[in-house]
């Protein structure tokens, strides 16, 4: 468990899905993503003047090397913020633990004042799609039957609700049932955050708000039944959690 010391608004900033590779040049479908990665953040510099922490919520890295996970520690240095990390079906958790050593980059549990971030591990080694173990599930009711007094943001990287793009919802999280048991019990999660569908969205179902976020390299076709790159720019979350249980977020 990581505690935050922060104001009564923990200020946070979601990057996801920056696919980095051991070469500086190495690209996804095109793009070099170690690159466009720094423009994204350049231009967080930029506007986001206060942040308490920084999210990166799976598929750090597309070919798993050392150096790839290296390559994002570098990156988000110059903010001197505590980063948190979680798998991705893409990412070598062996490597992330050697990249991650001496770091608080794997906390799974982050408190505050008023929140606390719960951070899943959704991966499925060897495959796309994603499913929470038990353990996981575990972790999550335990954390929440510990503090029912913080508000609740869990974090993994598979979207657990459709997105309404057939080729994207057959590879997300394939137990989601087992998901909204453990959150159904409780009445402190205020949101669920993911990686994983390359593309925003803010939806509620039940009274629970489900966001997901741009990646900080190619974006996936909103919509579409099969894979389609979209022209939109890279981008980032950012999120601010009130002390009154409110989420105020935006897509840059």
């Amino acid at each position: 468990m990581y505690s935050l010391a922060t104001d009564s608004v923990l200020r946070l900033v979601q990057v996801t899905d920056t696919h980095l590779h051991g070469p500086e040049d190495g690209h996804l479908l095109g793009m070099k993503t170690l690159h466009s990665l720094q423009c994204v953040l350049d231009i967080v510099a930029q506007q986001r003047s206060a942040i308490d922490a920084f999210v990166v919520s799976g598929d750090l890295s597309q070919d798993g090397s050392l150096l790839s996970y290296q390559h994002l520690r570098n990156a988000l240095a110059p903010f001197q913020r505590p980063h948190f990390w979680f798998e991705g079906n893409h990412d070598v958790p062996e490597t992330m633990q050697q990249a991650a050593a001496g770091t608080e980059h794997l906390e799974r549990i982050i408190r505050s004042q008023h929140w606390q971030l719960v951070l899943l591990n959704s991966q499925v080694v060897g495959s796309v799609f994603g499913h929470l173990a038990d353990d996981q599930l575990q972790l999550l009711d335990q954390a929440l039957t510990e503090r029912p007094d913080l508000h609740t943001l869990v974090c993994l990287h598979h979207h657990p609700i459709p997105i309404e793009s057939r080729w994207m919802d057959t590879i997300g999280l394939h137990n989601p049932d087992d998901l909204f048991a453990v959150l159904n019990k409780h009445s402190n999660v205020r949101a669920v955050l993911c990686g994983h569908v390359h593309q925003e969205s803010d939806r509620q179902v039940n009274g629970l708000r489900f966001l997901s976020s741009p990646s900080t390299c190619v974006q996936f076709t909103r919509f579409a039944d099969d894979f389609d790159v979209d022209t939109l720019a890279p981008g980032y979350r950012w999120l601010d959690l009130h002390a009154d249980g409110s989420i105020e977020t935006g897509t840059v």
